[in-house]
């Protein structure tokens, strides 16, 4: 490494970009997370059956469109369109299977895990794997290091002692345009798909049923587009590529990139010690609210009100933003919120690379510090 990580923190730029918010207090003892979740709870009242039923079949249909145009149409132009559609619908699907996974999404409790699991069939997710991984070990213990996976930074000294293949791997990952490869290896590979012992220790009928199911799904869907090829003589190539493969690349590049964006953030920390992480509220000071311009909130069901989910799991998607405003208006002096800019995004790919767990700032890939000090270090 070129650089000591305790060297001065390099700056010149940064404060411009993105301004230092007071992190480094903790919370009072009182304002404990449970209090929180309580603030939240009306938000977390479901309406009832109907208008969530009536958004699955809708994104259902809106998906089978999409790809059923991709049987008929010949023009590339209109593949390529309908591919984008097919892409942000799996993503659209997969944020309600998110929340009925958590049970937020209907009242009903079996409803939920129904309509959960047939959700995440486009986006070749297992129900019960993402929920073991992301309800709890995430929602748990959000940028608590050695619990929470979802993007955890290596500190530089970690770094230096990783093979030189995977110190490249790390690199594609947070270029900025790597994210789709991230989420489809680190994530959807080695933690959803048929996982290894390595990844998921623990073993339940559940998951294999799971993966069978959604591998099922799968084969039915390529089988599905090479035998139209074969009956209607259209090219099997051109229909793989933009009737499978194109939507579920770009649905892995838009999920990884959400993540990103929602938990990686020049002011937001990483911890190793739980008494540390607990002082400082990370279950909610670790997440960054993305404000997007209406009605792009909309086309990917508010997700990015990501706050107040962490909060309180139990709050419905079709709820969140006014659940996020009135969190903001409580724990305003300690949320990361941001309106999305590519000049904001850039600046955050650009100063977090790696992460100094000693001093608690991020660091480039030489182990320069690029943040200033997100914690009190004890």
């Amino acid at each position: 490494m070129q650089n000591s990580p305790l060297a001065k923190p390099d700056l010149s730029s940064s404060k411009a970009d993105v301004a230092p918010g007071p992190v480094a207090t903790p919370l009072p003892v009182d304002k404990s997370r449970f209090r929180f979740q309580k603030l939240l709870q009306p938000f977390a009242v479901k309406p009832g059956v109907a208008m969530p039923v009536v958004w699955f079949f809708l994104d259902w249909l809106v998906l089978g469109v999409a790809i059923g145009s991709l049987l008929i149409v010949e023009s590339l132009w209109v593949r390529v369109f309908a591919s984008l559609v097919a892409a942000l619908w799996i993503a659209r699907l997969f944020v309600i299977g998110h929340d009925a996974c958590h049970g937020s999404y209907t009242p009903n409790k079996t409803l939920n895990k129904w309509i959960g699991r047939i959700a995440f069939l486009p986006s070749l997710t297992p129900f019960s794997l993402w929920e073991i991984g992301h309800n709890l070990a995430h929602h748990g213990f959000t940028n608590l290091k050695g619990r929470d996976y979802v993007w955890t930074p290596y500190s530089p000294a970690e770094f230096a002692k990783l093979p030189w293949i995977r110190r490249q791997l790390e690199h594609v990952y947070r270029s900025g345009f790597g994210q789709g490869v991230y989420y489809m290896i680190e994530m959807w590979w080695k933690k959803l798909f048929f996982p290894g012992r390595k990844h998921v220790s623990t073993r339940r009928i559940s998951y294999t049923w799971d993966s069978l199911l959604v591998a099922g799904f799968g084969t039915l869907w390529v089988g599905g587009l090479v035998v139209w090829g074969l009956y209607s003589g259209k090219s099997i190539w051109s229909l793989l590529i933009f009737g499978f493969v194109v939507p579920f690349f770009l649905w892995n590049c838009l999920m990884g990139f959400v993540i990103y964006v929602q938990h990686t953030h020049p002011r937001v920390a990483w911890y190793e010690r739980r008494d540390e992480w607990t002082a400082n509220a990370g279950y909610a000071t670790t997440t960054v609210h993305i404000k997007l311009m209406r009605p792009l909130d909309g086309l990917i069901h508010y997700i990015l009100e990501h706050g107040a989910h962490h909060v309180n799991m139990g709050i419905p998607l079709y709820r969140l933003k006014e659940a996020q405003a009135k969190l903001a208006a409580t724990l305003d002096e300690r949320l990361n919120s941001e309106v999305f800019t590519w000049r904001y995004y850039w600046n955050t790919v650009r100063r977090c690379k790696l992460y100094d767990f000693a001093q608690h700032a991020w660091t480039d890939f030489d182990g320069r510090i690029t943040s200033e000090p997100l914690v009190q270090v004890r």
